[in-house]
């Protein structure tokens, strides 16, 4: 198809791939969802890290967070971890007394992206004399800087000690293939190298006057990733300006995401192929390139129509540049990004297939196989491929759903480790603790720049979302020391439940009827139990922190008609977590959960259980219909009690719902108990030794083993 095509090809082909990319997810609205959800991650981490006394800010970068990913794309989630108890240096009067200070260094092995870091001294201003930590080297001349191999050192001794894997891509570091955590500096000025780009000559009015004025102000982070041809790459770490980029992709439109969207497609299902792994374009290079052409083209090539005309704009630039060989950097023109990713032989590879997409008009998108866009685009019922193709809401629902949950599983996962810096506590320490970190987190104010008015909006739901889990802990372990010492229960308690009562679903308002069935107010705890049924009906979705779980259909049907809010607490049910400190508003049974190491349990759990481990964590659809057996067994209400068991047997036993049940041992266990109480006690022993070969340590099936065959 190489020459002359009709002005009309480019403009219905345009059309044609914007509603292909529709169909995957690329709109305002999808875009909108993703960006939420990743700055609340983001800014959740902050809040978490800042509150537990943690010197670090997480940042997340790429694909995910700016919203420019399909779900056939596979995006990882590229997040920076950023030392704030660190005071980067770009001249020495900028010294801080008690930090660990670190000067940028320009060394004269260092290429136009990279520096080195002295170390200087905590308590003067002047150059560190001694090796402070095993990641200090001193040089030839004796000056003594900071090695950036440590965060690879500490991610794999961290990996070992869970027993899980390693992972290494460059810089980032990661024990999950989701993730790629890269730990950062951050310094507040940009150094030298960007200076220029603030003042050469620019075509259009992007970006502007304000946006270069934000970038200023925003910095720099430094990346542990020395040069590739550097013999000194473990003392050199890289420049790396991504809140100035994330910002610019902020301020695009969704057309320029349509660009960049369908060049990370072409370089994955097109050009990549092509260089046979000789080489690589990345999408960091598509992300320039979009970068220079946003700056370059007038607005009125930015329209749906044009959209062809863009592209072939952008992989023209990118075959320029495999020309002269030198791939620019957007803000720091001297870099070249080919560097390190393509040799001159390679760059003339991908000239040539740069050339052959270019001069067939983009028709080599109907071969991308990622997410079928080539068979959306051609739009041919007679393709066999189209019975792979999804309608655009069932797409929609499938992102939002993912979305929904994940940000809900952060949520949790911050609230644990939250808890975890108190485990060990009293529940009259525990209490305090609670409310001082209740009273005081309106005046925990993270430091964000003007620019981040999105994250500083999202700190004030993270506030109220925080306080209400908080409540919900200290409303249970106030009203546990009143029961333990047969105190009344006073309004107060009462007030804190009530504030937190809507942190989801279920699992503060089971956590109230638990309270009030171990007070004896059973047809109280019933009226409660009665409301969570009502409430948890089919499209409500069960979390639990760590897994990012697969939404169930009818809650991605009920997200789809939400606005940006991801979270969605009306619509899910975590899992009743009871600390050892509120073991008087639990049902006795549980308390072997909080107990459940048998000999040398302990020393089999990873990190990451060492603390949960001594808690009573159970999934809330069991532990309504087990709180419910109990209730209705007290009240004498002999048909709702066996009612409940039944539920409870389907919701552990039904083949077609065991998948969808969170601490399945833990859940049970509850129904073996039931089983207990009913008499049926050879079935109980049974159920419990089939859950110890299911999962023999640390579970308490073990302990109910021995209690019910006297050993």
């Amino acid at each position: 198809m190489a020459g002359y095509v009709p002005v009309w090809f480019y403009n219905v082909m345009s059309l044609r791939l914007i509603a292909a990319l529709e169909d995957l997810g690329v709109t305002e609205l999808i875009i909108g969802r993703r960006r939420h959800t990743f700055l609340q991650d983001e800014s959740l981490f902050t809040w978490v890290e800042t509150i537990c006394g943690r010197p670090s800010v997480c940042y997340h970068f790429g694909s995910m967070t700016e919203g420019t990913t399909t779900p056939g794309m596979g995006s990882d989630i590229d997040t920076l971890l950023c030392d704030i108890n660190v005071n980067i240096m770009t001249v020495r009067p900028s010294w801080k007394r008690g930090k660990q200070n670190l000067l940028m260094v320009k060394h004269s092995t260092c290429s136009p992206q990279h520096y080195r870091l002295q170390e200087i001294r905590p308590d003067l201003p002047l150059p560190q004399t001694f090796l402070g930590s095993e990641f200090s080297v001193r040089d030839a001349d004796g000056i003594i800087y900071r090695s950036n191999r440590g965060a690879r050192a500490f991610m794999r001794i961290y990996a070992a000690n869970i027993n899980m894997p390693y992972f290494n891509a460059g810089p980032s570091h990661s024990i999950s293939e989701m993730y790629d955590i890269v730990p950062t500096y951050r310094c507040g000025t940009l150094p030298v190298e960007c200076e220029s780009w603030f003042t050469r000559p620019r075509q259009g009015i992007w970006p502007t006057q304000e946006m270069l004025q934000t970038a200023r102000e925003l910095g720099c982070f430094l990346i542990p990733d020395g040069h590739c041809d550097s013999e000194y790459s473990s003392l050199e770490w890289r420049v790396s300006p991504s809140l100035i980029e994330r910002h610019f992709m902020f301020s695009m439109h969704v057309i320029h995401m349509h660009c960049y969207v369908t060049l990370k497609l072409l370089k994955k299902d097109i050009i990549n192929p092509y260089l046979n792994g000789d080489g690589k374009l990345t999408s960091f290079h598509c992300k320039t390139a979009l970068f220079y052409a946003r700056e370059q083209l007038v607005s009125e090539m930015w329209t749906a129509d044009r959209l062809f005309d863009c592209i072939l704009y952008c992989l023209n630039l990118i075959r320029d540049w495999t020309i002269s060989g030198h791939f620019p950097h957007y803000i720091m023109d001297e870099v070249n990004l080919f560097d390190g990713k393509l040799n001159s032989e390679q760059r003339a590879r991908l000239r040539t297939v740069l050339g052959i997409i270019i001069e067939n008009h983009l028709t080599p998108l109907a071969f991308v196989k990622t997410d079928n866009l080539g068979v959306r685009l051609l739009n041919n019922v007679n393709t066999v491929a189209i019975r792979d193709m999804s309608p655009r809401r069932a797409v929609y629902q499938k992102i939002t759903g993912f979305l929904s949950v994940y940000g809900n599983v952060f949520l949790a996962r911050s609230i644990r480790n939250i808890l975890e810096e108190a485990a060990d506590n009293t529940p009259d320490e525990l209490c305090l603790y609670l409310h001082s970190l209740i009273n005081a987190m309106p005046f925990h104010q993270l430091h964000r720049h003007g620019s981040e008015q999105v994250l500083s909006r999202l700190d004030g739901v993270n506030i109220d979302y925080i306080s209400m889990y908080l409540q919900q802990h200290l409303a249970s372990t106030a009203a546990s020391i009143c029961l333990q010492h047969d105190m009344h229960i006073g309004n107060r308690i009462l007030s804190w439940y009530s504030a937190s009562i809507d942190t989801d679903v279920a699992s503060t308002r089971l956590k109230l009827a638990s309270m009030l069935y171990c007070k004896g107010d059973l047809q109280m705890a019933a009226n409660v139990l009665d409301d969570v049924e009502r409430r948890y009906d089919n499209s409500v979705q069960a979390i639990m922190d760590p897994f990012v779980v697969k939404p169930s259909k009818v809650f991605t049907e009920v997200l789809y008609e939400g606005g940006t809010d991801v979270l969605f607490t009306n619509k899910v049910a975590f899992c009743v977590r009871y600390l050892r400190q509120e073991a008087f508003c639990v049902p006795p049974f549980l308390h072997y959960e909080m107990a459940r190491a048998v000999v040398d349990d302990i020393q089999h759990r990873d990190p990451n259980e060492r603390v949960w481990m001594n808690w009573a964590v159970v999934d809330a659809r069991p532990f309504l219909h087990y709180l419910q057996y109990l209730t209705f067994r007290d009240l004498g209400l002999r048909h709702r009690q066996l009612q409940a068991l039944r539920s409870l047997r389907e919701s552990i036993l039904d083949g077609r719902r065991q998948h969808q049940v969170f601490h399945y041992e833990t859940a049970a266990n509850l129904l073996a108990h039931c089983w207990e109480m009913e008499g049926r006690i050879d079935d109980a022993l049974r159920l419990y030794l089939a859950l110890q070969t299911y999962m023999p340590r640390n579970n308490a099936a073990n302990l109910h083993i021995r209690r019910l065959t006297n050993v």
